[in-house]
C-alpha cells in the first residue's frame, strides 16, 4: 500500500463524486470507454441563437470553477461541446441526447430547455468541483464516455418555499433557484403571504409591507419590492422555471389585516401573528365592502409581476367562527340563498362562494386559480388545480 500510495500524484486533488451519479436518475444510460477532457481550448459549437444563451449560461459556470471560458464558435472538429436542435427526436420537448466521446460532447434536444438540462447532466458527470464559484486548481476536467436517453416523467416537478413564516432574501431564492435546475426541477411554489408575514409590495396596499411584513418585538421580517421579483422572475425563466406565487385568501390573512383592520370581521386593531405555525381565527370578512376590491385589486398586481400561468390562493385552513359571529358575513349568506347541508355549513357553502368569484376573476385575468386541497367542492370550477 505505501508503494501504491507513493506513485499516485500528490498535486491532483480527487473528487469526491467519481463515478455515474446523476439525479434524478436518466431513462436510458449506457457507459463506454474512455473519457473526455475539459480543457482551456474547449468550445461551444452552436450557430442558434437560443442554443448560444444556453451555452452562454454553462459556459459562465464554467469559467467560475475552472478559471477558462469556452467560445461559442460555429464549428469545431474536435474537443467540443456541440450543441443541435433536433425536431425528429421522438422524446418530449424536455427530453434530450447526450453522447460523450473522447473528441466531443453531443448534445441533442428538441429545445432549447432540453439541451439546458443535458447540460445540467453533463456538469453532473464532471467532478462535483465544477459547481465552485472559484477557480478550482488540480482537478482533472474529465467525464466518463457515456450515451444517455432522457426525458421527464412528470412535467409539474415542483419545490415550496415559504419566506411568509422565516423570510429569506433575494440571494437566499437565486441560490435555490439554482440547485432547483441542477435537478431539472422547473417548478417554484413561492409562498409569499400568511399570518405570519406579508412579503410582497403592493403598490395600492402599502401598509401590508409597511405593516404586514414584520412581526413581534424584534420587528422580525423582510419583503419583496416589486423590483426584486421581477428580478427573481427573470432568474428563474433563465433557468427554465415557473414560478407560482402563492397569496393566501381567506385564511391565513392575519398580517394583513394588522395592515389593514377593514379586513377583519371584529372591527378592532389585529397583529401580525407570532406564533409560527398553527390556525388563526381571524380571517377575511366576507361581508365588508373592502374585502373583493382588496383581493382583486392585489391579484391584479400579483398577476403583473408574475408571466407564469398559475396564482395559488391558498384557501385552506379558513375557521368558520368570526363569519358565524358577524352580522355582515350573516347577510351574505342569505343574500346568496346560502343553507345549511348534509355536508356542508352555508358558512363552508359561502367560502365556495369565494374561491368562485376568485377563480372567475384570476381566469379574466389569464390565470388559473391553483388552492389547497380545502377548496373542493361538488361544483368546484373545473379550471381549478387543487
Amino acid at each position: 500500500l505505501v508503494a501504491l500510495f507513493s506513485c499516485e500524484n500528490k498535486n491532483e486533488v480527487k473528487s469526491y463524486n467519481e463515478g455515474l451519479h446523476i439525479v434524478p436518475e436518466p431513462k436510458m444510460i449506457e457507459q463506454q470507454t474512455g473519457e473526455f477532457t475539459l480543457t482551456s481550448q474547449t468550445a461551444f459549437v452552436t450557430d442558434n441563437d437560443s442554443l448560444k444563451t444556453v451555452a452562454g449560461y454553462f459556459a459562465e459556470k464554467i469559467q467560475h470553477s475552472t478559471g477558462h471560458r469556452p467560445d461559442i464558435v460555429k464549428e469545431a472538429k474536435d474537443n467540443c461541446i456541440r450543441l443541435t436542435l433536433n425536431p425528429a427526436l421522438s422524446m418530449k420537448d424536455e427530453g434530450y441526447k447526450l453522447i460523450v466521446t473522447s473528441r466531443e460532447i453531443s448534445v441533442q434536444a428538441k429545445s432549447a430547455h432540453g439541451i439546458f438540462y443535458a447540460m445540467q447532466t453533463v456538469m453532473q458527470l464532471l467532478p462535483a468541483e465544477i459547481e465552485s464559484e472559484e477557480p478550482v486548481k488540480d482537478v482533472a476536467w474529465t467525464l466518463p464516455c457515456v450515451v444517455i436517453e432522457d426525458e421527464p416523467a412528470y412535467p409539474y416537478r415542483g419545490m415550496m418555499l415559504d419566506v411568509s413564516r422565516h423570510f429569506h432574501d433575494v440571494d437566499f431564492v437565486k441560490k435555490q433557484l439554482d440547485v432547483m435546475a441542477m435537478f431539472k426541477i422547473n417548478r417554484f411554489h413561492w409562498h409569499l403571504t400568511n399570518d405570519h408575514l406579508w412579503t410582497i409590495e403592493i403598490k395600492k396596499y402599502p401598509n401590508l409591507t409597511k405593516v404586514g411584513a414584520w412581526r413581534g418585538t424584534d420587528n422580525y421580517g423582510g419583503y419583496y419590492t416589486q423590483e426584486e421579483i421581477k428580478e427573481v422572475v427573470t432568474y428563474a425563466s433563465e433557468r427554465y422555471i415557473t414560478i407560482i406565487p402563492e397569496i393566501d385568501m381567506p385564511g391565513h390573512t392575519q398580517a394583513a389585516l394588522a395592515a389593514y383592520p377593514e379586513l377583519g370581521c371584529r372591527g378592532t386593531s389585529y397583529e401580525v401573528a407570532t406564533e409560527v405555525g398553527g390556525v388563526h381565527k381571524d380571517v377575511m370578512c366576507m361581508g365588508s365592502d373592502f374585502t373583493f376590491p382588496f383581493v382583486k385589486d392585489v391579484l391584479k398586481e400579483v398577476a403583473e409581476l408574475f408571466p407564469g400561468p398559475y396564482i395559488h390562493i391558498g384557501g385552506d385552513e379558513v375557521p368558520k367562527d368570526r363569519w358565524k359571529e358577524c352580522n355582515a358575513c350573516q347577510k351574505a349568506i342569505r343574500e346568496h340563498g346560502l343553507k345549511n347541508t348534509k355536508l356542508h355549513t352555508a358558512e363552508e357553502r359561502l367560502q365556495r362562494t369565494f374561491n368562485e368569484e376568485i377563480a372567475v376573476y384570476l381566469h379574466g385575468l389569464g390565470k388559473r386559480m391553483i388552492g389547497w386541497d380545502e377548496v373542493l367542492a361538488d361544483d368546484l370550477n373545473r379550471e381549478v388545480i387543487v
